[in-house]
């Protein structure tokens, strides 16, 4: 009877630790961090047919206070803050150059930014959230394309 309750302690010990590694606005059981990390685009939600092809990888990266990144056709940049409730982006701006079949991830992607409010980092894999709501989901990415 003593090795049963020594054993289902344990369970209970090692379900509760998993509960609390993850968060949903932050980083849990991950080898990336969301600052510093370079970060390509495999879905958004406003696109859930899948992502056109575009003359450039999407990527997105974290540093410091500052976002920047390729939409797959322009260069944007702007600044983003975190805080123990989320993450948001600010002032977030691009070249203006036209790319036959890639505005439309272009223009989802500006929009999913704007509109996130929080995120997590699981293993390789970034989710920007707007509430309970997944609006962007990026893998990370060893090199990011200049």
């Amino acid at each position: 009877m003593k090795k049963l309750s020594f054993l289902l302690s344990g369970m209970a010990a090692v379900l509760v630790m998993a509960a609390c590694s993850y968060s949903r606005n932050g980083s849990s059981g991950s080898n990336h961090s969301l600052e510093g990390t370079n970060w390509k685009l495999t879905a958004l939600s406003s696109l859930p047919k899948g992502l056109p092809k575009t003359p450039r990888e999407i990527t997105l990266r974290l540093d410091t206070g500052r976002v920047f990144g390729s939409g797959g056709c322009n260069r944007y940049f702007g600044s983003y803050s975190l805080n123990g409730t989320g993450l948001r982006f600010n002032g977030v701006a691009s070249t203006k150059m036209f790319c036959q079949g890639a505005m439309e991830a272009e223009d989802g992607l500006m929009q999913s930014l704007n509109n996130t409010d929080g995120y997590y980092v699981r293993g390789r894999w970034l989710m920007l959230l707007k509430g309970i709501d997944t609006l962007a989901k990026f893998e990370a990415t060893k090199t990011m394309e200049k």
